[in-house]
């Protein structure tokens, strides 16, 4: 891949997009330099899909936004974000963003970003690529290099999107100068907003190759700067003849990105929730070091699906994510555990039941998330004869699910159904003859309201006699 070469292929993709075909005619209209910069020209040379329009002004930005407000109708607004001035634009072909770099020129504003890969631009206009850093050599040779020597000191985030970077680019690696300075920096990205961190670390979860982007975290000193709550993961072991609850964790991770024919995988990519998952997998065992035993030399984690859930939890909303998704995720590393125990347990149906109706729509990232931890983990005890067990039983959960969907919706009874025919104060005793009575219609042994009726009434008898 030559400039030329590239410049045509830019030249094609701005033919296609009617958006960046508007905005050149309004550079030139206004006589402006506009260079379409970053990631749009990376990922051409790769040739990626790229979803950014992101865009630089260096000439005659004033005219260039009159011409704009005049095609598309609107003025749009400006912000001012880590000394960058850019104009933000909704339009009807969709968003766009224009850096305004007059005053420091092109060449300034590509050796302000992080890697020579992205300071690559491509003036819209002249339909020439311009390239000062080298950033295509470096894509040929899969390198990942820093623009400057300051490239990290001036925005420690950076040194959370070079992993990112590696997790997104396979077979890429990072210059030796470049893993100098940003080792320096790495105990500074203490100082970035969560926003920022949760963002990246989604990114970079959401990539092709996530456990390569956690591998460099680890390998960067990253990890106790962006969640020093994971650090004490990695003295923790995981097991007999295994590897610490850090390396599991990034293999089970590995396992949901390399194992495309594991339960649910097709389910959970096509609705877009592998980021989802790997959040819940990099967070599944963070309560095992709290809870670590030993038990006859071999090491135990009573209850740390439970408190994994709270350390979760309390760690999501340090990274501010909304209260849906906490939820999601810590029910899922409530649950983690219980495909594993029923099929030790030879995958009794009405266990099967039950967890496919707790599980609700979350069914699928549930099953993939327990194929991932099997495999992280050599499937433990029992190895390849266990994983068989574990694999039948996260395969038959969906059809259980779906057949337990077509049964009514609506209970047979209510709670105020069972008050007033038992007469048992209100408590958890309604809510226990609830769950039974869905478990008896699920099992076929219940069918109309007076069997439902008859069931409670006889349940009470028995409960009041226990009571007394």
């Amino acid at each position: 891949m030559n400039r030329e070469r590239l410049a045509a292929i830019l030249n094609g993709r701005v033919a296609r997009d009617p958006l960046l075909r508007r905005l050149r005619d309004c550079a030139v209209e206004s006589a402006s330099a506009l260079y379409l910069v970053g990631g749009p020209v990376r990922d051409a040379a790769l040739g990626r899909p790229s979803k950014d329009a992101d865009l630089t002004v260096v000439r005659r930005g004033a005219a260039l936004l009159q011409a704009i407000k005049r095609r598309f109708g609107t003025g749009g607004f400006r912000f001012r974000k880590r000394g960058i001035t850019t104009w933000r634009f909704a339009t009807a072909c969709g968003e766009v963003d224009i850096v305004d770099a007059v005053r420091r020129g092109l060449d300034g504003d590509l050796r302000r970003r992080e890697l020579t890969i992205n300071a690559m631009a491509y003036d819209l206009t002249g339909r020439r690529v311009v390239d000062p850093l080298g950033g295509l050599k470096d894509l040929r040779t899969k390198c990942l290099r820093a623009p400057g020597a300051d490239t990290f000191r001036e925005d420690p985030a950076r040194c959370l999107r070079a992993a990112r970077f590696l997790a997104e680019l396979p077979g890429f690696s990072l210059e030796h100068e470049t893993r100098r300075r940003l080792i320096e920096q790495a105990p500074r990205l203490r100082r970035v907003a969560v926003e920022r961190i949760r963002e990246e670390l989604t990114k970079l979860l959401g990539s092709p190759q996530p456990h390569d982007g956690l591998s460099a975290v680890d390998a960067w000193g990253l990890l106790d700067p962006l969640l020093p709550e994971l650090s004490p993961l990695q003295d923790c072991a995981a097991g007999r003849r295994r590897p610490d609850v850090w390396r599991h964790t990034v293999k089970t991770i590995e396992m949901s990105a390399t194992r495309s024919r594991m339960p649910s995988f097709a389910t959970v990519r096509d609705r877009g929730e592998l980021p989802l998952l790997r959040w819940t997998l990099l967070l599944h065992d963070i309560a095992k070091p709290a809870t670590f035993a030993l038990e006859a030399d071999k090491p135990t984690f009573h209850g740390h699906e439970e408190l994994g859930a709270k350390m979760a939890d309390a760690l999501l909303r340090r990274l501010r994510f909304d209260a849906g998704t906490r939820h999601r995720i810590t029910q899922l590393i409530r649950f983690h555990l219980r495909p594993g125990h029923l099929a030790d347990a030879g995958a009794p149906p009405r266990g099967l039941r039950r967890l496919a109706r707790d599980a609700g729509d979350d069914l699928p990232l549930l099953c993939l998330h327990a194929a991932c931890d099997a495999r992280g983990s050599g499937a433990g005890t029992g190895g390849a004869a266990r994983w068989r067990r574990m694999s039948r039983v996260l395969r038959s959960l969906p059809a259980v699910q779906a057949r337990l969907r077509k049964l009514p919706a609506s209970p047979l009874l209510s709670g105020a159904d069972i008050l007033n025919a038992t007469g048992l104060p209100p408590g958890p005793r309604i809510g226990q003859l609830l769950r039974e009575l869905a478990e008896a219609r699920d099992d076929g042994a219940i069918t109309t309201r007076r069997q439902a009726l008859a069931y409670v009434k006889k349940a009470s008898r028995y409960l009041n006699s226990a009571r007394i």
